[in-house]
């Protein structure tokens, strides 16, 4: 009995210091004892990681016709967050050159967030910095229609964003399922002469959709409108491309961010191949993007 007395104090001790362990953020949220911690977090890309709810992939009417592997790492910079991540994408023609399987993974990012943007994204890491690992992106990719002198290429895009991301404690990523499609067309054009080989111009639109969770509200998902459009410029060992993309959702929570993106590309005529990228905010984006891959490409 004299064991038990002094015991059970202790136990006491323990489970009370447990509760308070997040007792800075119970009170920088006003939390109301009751609601689950959940619920607090916003489900938007102007309050998340930058991996969170990205812009997708701006198709260009036209895929690869060969296995592609590509291994990179990404920095992302903004005021109050620092994010670095390693990133990978394999593509493979299914069935036919027509038909493709393209999957796309973060599978380590590590961030660092100052105090004022872990508690206005309500975040509970009171140090503002951790891991996590990314989403699943899987898509099927369909030529509808094959390029051909008179007529630009056509491209389908069903995408799959699955719920694997880690640490939405963190608001890193949503712990929640989304997906889109997307239906781009672009035609090349081959100048005569000069140092510019191929122009090809070409235009996406298409719809996404994420979960959210809003305290006090019924919807649970935002409905957005995909848009993008760019131009390639090939040269005889490098391709350069410039685009412009991003969704609109209809919440207004910082659920509009459009990007501006940059991208240099190695052709050296082997498998392997280098790339160089850069991406900036242009509305609801905080962060600026600097990018560097290998790629590998079967014959």
């Amino acid at each position: 009995m004299r064991f038990l007395y002094c015991f059970i104090p202790f136990l006491l001790s323990v489970v009370g210091h447990a509760q308070d362990d997040f007792g800075w953020w119970n009170e920088a949220n006003n939390w109301d004892g009751a609601t689950d911690w959940r619920e607090y977090i916003i489900i938007s890309p102007g309050f998340m990681g930058p991996n969170a709810l990205p812009v997708p992939e701006i198709f260009t009417g036209q895929m690869d016709s060969t296995f592609v592997a590509e291994l990179g790492i990404a920095g992302h910079r903004s005021p109050g967050d620092d994010t670095d991540n390693l990133f990978t994408r394999l593509f493979t023609p299914l069935f036919s050159e027509r038909v493709g399987f393209d999957l796309r993974f973060v599978p380590l990012e590590r961030y660092q967030m100052t105090t004022a943007t872990r508690d206005e994204r309500r975040s509970r890491d009171f140090d503002g910095r951790g891991t996590a690992v990314g989403d699943v992106y899987l898509a099927t990719l369909v030529q509808l229609v094959e390029e051909q002198k008179q007529r630009p290429g056509v491209l389908l895009g069903v995408h799959l964003r699955t719920a694997s991301g880690t640490n939405l404690g963190g608001a890193r990523f949503t712990d929640s399922p989304g997906y889109h499609f997307d239906l781009s067309a672009g035609k090349t054009y081959r100048p005569q002469g000069g140092w510019i080989r191929s122009v090809r111009p070409y235009l996406m639109a298409g719809f996404l959709v994420f979960q959210v969770s809003n305290r006090g509200n019924d919807q649970r998902q935002n409905d957005c409108f995909l848009f993008g459009g760019g131009v390639d410029l090939g040269f005889t060992r490098v391709m350069l491309r410039q685009q412009i993309g991003g969704y609109l959702g209809y919440l207004d929570n910082r659920d509009k961010p459009i990007v501006y993106r940059l991208r240099v590309e190695s052709r050296f005529g082997g498998r392997l191949n280098l790339a160089a990228g850069l991406q900036a905010g242009l509305n609801d984006w905080a962060y600026t993007t600097g990018q560097l891959s290998v790629i590998y490409r079967g014959r």
